[in-house]
């Protein structure tokens, strides 16, 4: 079921059914299609030698208090994202990052335009994180980061809920100020999609 027009005619759920959604909401691990996404990990692990980059997707089962949030665009309230991001199939799919086994994290996580998320990427892509210097004028990394959106969310801008987290949240993160993490939430397909990156010097 498709999240693109609330009902608005639902009450907003209280704060314990919403702890409640995190923990039983069902997410189903998402192939990763190896075109674009294999060369985005590679370019951006490249580019952010001493740290690294972490690109996992999953399908998000339906569930009315996620359902309401979402549908707004409005996953970063209420704690959603912090209790959610240690949820356990979250947690296996990015053991790397670290995630604790707590009941949520601090992860600072803000909503942004989702119409500059390629902007964001095509950032890291030119500009690399400590120890690279930005090659060329841009425009092969902007292009590749449109390829990469088109390739996750059908360039449906409008249809997405971005937040966007430059916090370190885990202890994967350097707590340096190429600390990044994305989270894009399709509405249309209810895909939800987490990018984090980070570097140190």
């Amino acid at each position: 079921m498709e999240l693109l027009n609330p009902d608005w005619n639902q009450p907003k759920p209280a704060p314990p059914e919403v702890q409640a959604m995190c923990q039983r909401l069902q997410l189903k691990p998402a192939a990763l299609p190896t075109e674009p996404f294999d060369k985005l990990s590679i370019q951006l692990r490249a580019r952010h030698e001493r740290g690294g980059a972490h690109l996992v997707v999953f399908d998000v089962g339906p569930d009315p208090i996620f359902d309401w949030f979402a549908a707004r665009n409005r996953l970063w309230e209420a704690d959603i994202l912090d209790t959610l991001l240690v949820h356990p199939t979250i947690r296996a799919a990015l053991p790397e990052l670290k995630i604790p086994s707590e009941p949520q994290v601090n992860s600072g996580f803000g909503i942004q335009d989702p119409f500059l998320f390629d902007g964001h990427l095509a950032n890291m892509l030119h500009n690399g994180g400590a120890y690279k210097n930005p090659e060329g004028d841009g425009r092969i990394e902007r292009l590749s980061a449109i390829e990469v959106s088109d390739a996750m969310f059908g360039l449906r801008c409008s249809e997405i809920n971005l937040c966007l987290s430059y916090d370190r949240w885990t202890p994967w993160f350097l707590g340096s100020g190429w600390d990044f993490t994305a989270v894009i939430f399709d509405r249309r397909l209810r895909r939800l999609w987490i990018l984090a990156v980070t570097d140190s010097d």
